[in-house]
């Protein structure tokens, strides 16, 4: 394992310093592939699209967006978000309930340079299907901060949420350090201090859970298609890297 992880950050390095690349860098996938799925097989499927632009304006918040339409016979357990090219290659884990099958969500992520985004969801049997696009973007998961800026934790986890159609699109107020910034004043690295987990439920039932990483952008925001026939109270439950809990419900 430490062997993958030392290819990979070579990769990553020679890509950074010596730019030898005008867009992603395709070598890099299967030493993600094998830290993450060892040698299993990874199927292709027209079933899972992700989507984002093909170059970001700004590498700290590049939106995607996830679409997922289960077949007969096949029910996806999780979906894991993935950017080759980043410090930390596993952005995200989409845990999905068996009503979410029809899945729509949008996030906005971190990129450090030009990398293949992928989507690969698993289903209950254990079998891995992907869909990939590469998008250009650069310096969104270091650079220096102002730490002592009131507004990075001003109203710290208040969640904004609104239903719109068969959406519900939620933001949470929160900094989002990737453990990788350096202070503006000092130069010292500012701890990683990330939104790690969301929990949304309906009936006392989680529709969806959300494992968070460092490549999540600052604000955390999702707009999500929720499950046909979800009616009355979605409860959105989040906690962050230091324990903090925050809540909101809204009523559909």
């Amino acid at each position: 394992m430490m062997n993958i992880i030392k290819k990979i950050s070579f990769l990553i390095l020679v890509t950074f310093s010596l730019n030898l690349w005008a867009e992603a860098n395709p070598e890099l996938w299967p030493f993600v592939k094998e830290k993450m799925f060892q040698d299993r097989p990874i199927i292709e499927a027209g079933f899972v699209k992700l989507s984002g632009p093909k170059r970001a304006s700004s590498g700290a918040q590049v939106p995607v967006k996830l679409e997922l339409s289960a077949p007969d016979g096949v029910t996806i357990k999780h979906v894991f978000l993935i950017i080759d090219a980043n410090p930390t290659q596993h952005a995200a884990t989409y845990f999905l309930s068996e009503k979410m099958q029809e899945v729509d969500i949008s996030t906005r992520i971190r990129m450090e340079t030009d990398s293949f985004v992928r989507a690969v969801a698993e289903d209950d049997k254990g079998n891995l299907y992907m869909s990939f696009q590469e998008i250009r973007a650069s310096g969104g998961c270091s650079g220096y901060m102002d730490v002592h800026d009131p507004e990075l934790t001003a109203d710290l986890g208040k969640i904004l949420i609104k239903a719109k159609d068969d959406f519900l699109v939620t933001r949470i107020k929160h900094p989002n350090f990737t453990g990788l910034q350096r202070d503006l004043d000092s130069g010292g690295y500012i701890p990683e201090w990330i939104v790690k987990d969301m929990i949304y439920m309906n009936d006392n039932e989680v529709i969806l859970a959300v494992h968070n990483k460092i490549s999540i952008s600052q604000d955390p925001y999702l707009k999500v298609r929720l499950p046909k026939g979800v009616i009355g109270d979605v409860v959105l439950n989040a906690i962050d890297t230091k324990g903090n809990q925050f809540s909101k419900d809204i009523r559909i």
